[in-house]
């Protein structure tokens, strides 16, 4: 409204004066939006505003850890703009959203001088290592590569793996040895005459494996992690309280 009554008003916004003589006057009509421009704002907010800034609010929280969301997080932004780089609605803002992506690579590779980003990424129970392999690549796709022509090519899968057996590895020579588990004593132990059944040794079989495994160190204990699928996590589940409620003592060389 002020811009259509504002030449009336006050007359131009501005006039250009060239050798003492006026050559060209700009009303303020000139700025008024017309559909299309309003189109490139909300294109514009969707770019930065529905994308960016939703990413964004990932790390917003005063309950909960939020540093397993980095990759995920970098990564879906990465995919979001890759999307709106090839699609002909947003042919226009084609240059800015790939120097967006150059910039957002330059940030991502820093991921690669900071384990603790993929540490955190791997204590999350719902994505582990497995989410890496699907997104980095595995032994698979390293092959794939190098038959493809790159001898640079890097199983990611596996070098997460290292930086987490590695970290383990150096904690373990500072923690306490876990408590060894009781073996249930038989009837024999206990003097009474009695004949240890079928069950009886079953059950004194899986007590003799139960203290093995438990005793078995940070190798066996982060194999059975890796390998467990819990089916009471999600993308959003609080990674210190379902460490705390009922696993740290599962999983004892990860305190």
């Amino acid at each position: 409204m002020f811009i259509g009554t504002a030449d009336a008003l006050f007359g131009p916004i501005t006039t250009i004066l060239r050798q003492g003589r006026t050559v060209k006057y700009i009303p303020w009509t000139a700025f008024k939006f017309a559909l299309a421009d309003w189109e490139r704002v909300n294109d514009t907010c969707t770019i930065i505003a529905q994308d960016a800034n939703s990413i964004q609010q990932y790390f917003s929280s005063e309950q909960q850890t939020t540093l397993w969301r980095g990759i995920p997080a970098i990564e879906e932004l990465q995919t979001a703009w890759e999307a709106k780089l090839t699609t002909s609605k947003y042919i226009l803002y084609k240059d800015t959203i790939q120097k967006g992506l150059d910039k957002l690579g330059k940030y991502y590779q820093k991921f690669d001088d900071k384990p603790v980003y993929v540490l955190a990424l791997v204590l999350h129970p719902y994505y582990k290592l497995t989410y890496i392999k699907m997104q980095w690549g595995g032994p698979e796709e390293q092959a794939n590569k190098y038959a493809a022509g790159n001898p640079n090519t890097v199983d990611w899968h596996d070098e997460a793996l290292k930086v987490v057996e590695n970290t383990m590895e150096e904690y373990s020579k500072y923690s306490s040895p876990p408590t060894a588990i009781t073996p249930i004593p038989s009837y024999m132990d206990l003097g009474a005459p009695t004949v240890e059944s079928d069950y009886d040794r079953h059950c004194r079989t899986l007590v003799d494996q139960a203290s093995r495994e438990h005793n078995a160190g940070w190798c066996a204990e982060l194999r059975h992690y890796l390998k467990d699928i819990p089916g009471d996590v999600s993308r959003d589940t609080d990674i210190i309280e379902w460490w705390l409620v009922s696993h740290l003592d599962a999983y004892c060389n990860f305190r």
